[in-house]
């Protein structure tokens, strides 16, 4: 199982596919069914839905 948060690297968070087993170190865990990521102009979002509910990552872009 995978713990997931704003802190882990966003190559590792597009290296996850459905069928892995995440976690959010707290509440939520389970196996992904989906995945979504979204762009805009500030930061990538990744919704991973699990079975029951999902889990949302908002990874702010590095601005050079």
């Amino acid at each position: 199982m995978t713990a997931i948060s704003d802190n882990l690297p966003t190559s590792t968070l597009l290296e996850l596919k459905v069928g892995d087993e995440i976690t959010n170190g707290n509440d939520q865990s389970g196996t992904i069914k989906s995945i979504e990521i979204s762009e805009t102009d500030e930061y990538l979002m990744f919704l991973f839905q699990l079975e029951n509910s999902p889990i949302i990552i908002k990874k702010l872009k590095q601005i050079c």
